[in-house]
């Protein structure tokens, strides 16, 4: 039998852009657009200027770009970076299948291979969606016992995502595919109790660098054990539950892109419905603080293990914490990167609110993306509501996705860039298959 690496390695690696559905294409084009909007963004955090102070510390060829600023690094210092920046605001995109986040990993080892090979639009579409792809198998195969353990998916399996786009792009054969898979499960790593610190984004950071080392010595013939999703001691041994090569059959030839999700509350995505049920129940009764004696939110017991800090200190573990973003929302707070701020985690009147939040583990949800919640009034009243937003976004909607997207985008790029830049990337980002090169984006996501 075939064994389970070098069969998703031959799928993926025969993804062609002519072949692609007009959707995925599409959703190729939303997923960057999103990214280069985290990343332009995030780049401003100071988790970024730390590890900028590393990579001009450790020096090396400086040939690859950091989005949102004018500096260069070093291919694997840029990829880290660029990968760090995307996923410190906690406000980029999300699969299922993957268990995490599946564009901060891939785009930027793509953008770092991009930059030192010419490659054109299409090219980068197809790598991506390759990338992508690898991710959501590869989180397949590993569920549900590699994230119950404790690992970060994003860290871990967008190791393989990382790889999987570079080796796409390099046309890799199947020698060298299973050898960046190899040198990939090698290197992947995250911790979900690093949640609410900087090394969460970190670990975006390092899928990345380490995906785009493991392709790149593959090209250079770098050896590997090419059974490494599989093997005894390997990967799925060490990291999860046993083999779900079920869960990958039922995936057949549909690719996972197509249910990528997007956020827009800068949290946790399992705490977007909660909030979505909290502003809902506030829109239609304007509940006051003080007629509230309880406000129970019931979440599936997944929750309890990775966004429910009880009194979080910082804006990052702000993201972290279904009592806080229940606040937020009861308080008609803004829900974008400017509201998660220690300033804000230490505000009475979201505190005061915060601690009336009890977090509740049922089983009856539908998914694991759903929330109920009820609002106790000190006269006894109820008010309930309750929400889902584990709905990826169908064909016919995807126009007034990418003009929500574009919205958001505004809002992230243009305090950094300005106005021309910002239209000038939305433009470009649109036309993405028509680019000789890739390099007129680069340098539009610069800060000049």
């Amino acid at each position: 039998m075939t064994s389970a690496t070098k069969r998703i390695t031959d799928f993926i690696a025969g993804l062609r852009y002519e072949d692609l559905p007009e959707s995925a294409i599409e959703l190729a084009k939303h997923c960057l657009l999103d990214w280069l909007g985290v990343t332009i963004a995030g780049s401003r955090e100071p988790l970024v200027s730390l590890l900028l102070d590393q990579a001009e510390e450790e020096g090396g060829n400086r040939v690859c770009s950091l989005v949102g600023q004018s500096h260069k690094c070093a291919p694997g210092w840029a990829a880290l970076i660029n990968g760090a920046a995307s996923h410190a605001l906690d406000f980029d995109d999300v699969v299922s299948s993957m268990g995490g986040h599946p564009s901060v990993p891939v785009f930027p080892a793509l953008l770092a291979s991009a930059e030192i090979r010419p490659t054109t639009g299409q090219q980068f579409i197809s790598a991506f969606i390759a990338g992508f792809e690898a991710e959501c198998r590869v989180g397949t195969l590993a569920a549900p016992g590699h994230y119950a353990r404790g690992f970060h998916a994003t860290g871990t399996v967008g190791t393989f995502g990382a790889a999987a786009a570079c080796a796409h792009l390099h046309q890799f054969d199947s020698g060298k595919w299973q050898a960046a898979f190899g040198l990939a499960a090698a290197q992947a790593a995250g911790l979900k109790c690093m949640f609410g610190t900087m090394t969460k984004p970190f670990h975006a950071g390092k899928a990345a660098a380490n995906g785009l080392l493991a392709a790149r010595l593959a090209g250079r013939g770098f050896s590997a054990n090419g059974e490494a999703l599989e093997a005894e001691q390997g990967f799925i041994a060490t990291q999860a539950d046993g083999l779900n090569w079920e869960g990958v059959q039922a995936m057949g030839e549909d690719l996972g892109i197509a249910k990528v999700m997007f956020k827009y509350h800068a949290a946790c995505y399992l705490t977007h419905a909660t909030i979505e049920a909290v502003s809902q129940l506030q829109t239609e009764y304007q509940v006051a603080d003080e007629d509230v004696a309880e406000i129970i939110v019931k979440v599936p017991p997944s929750h309890l293990r990775v966004c429910n800090i009880q009194e979080p200190k910082t804006g990052l573990e702000a993201k972290f914490s279904l009592r806080f973003t229940t606040a937020l929302a009861f308080c008609g707070r803004r829900t974008d990167d400017y509201a998660f701020t220690d300033l804000a985690a230490s505000d009475p009147d979201l505190i005061s609110i915060s601690n009336k939040v009890r977090v509740q583990p049922v089983d009856f949800l539908p998914n694991n993306y759903s929330s109920n919640v009820e609002i106790v009034l000190v006269s006894g009243q109820k008010l309930h509501s309750s929400a889902d937003v584990s709905r990826a976004t169908p064909h016919h909607e995807m126009p007034a996705q990418w003009k929500k997207l574009s919205a958001k985008f505004v809002g992230l790029v243009e305090p950094v860039l300005g106005a021309d830049a910002t239209r000038a990337l939305i433009d470009s980002v649109a036309s993405l298959e028509t680019l000789d090169d890739m390099n007129s984006i680069i340098s539009l996501a610069q800060a000049k």
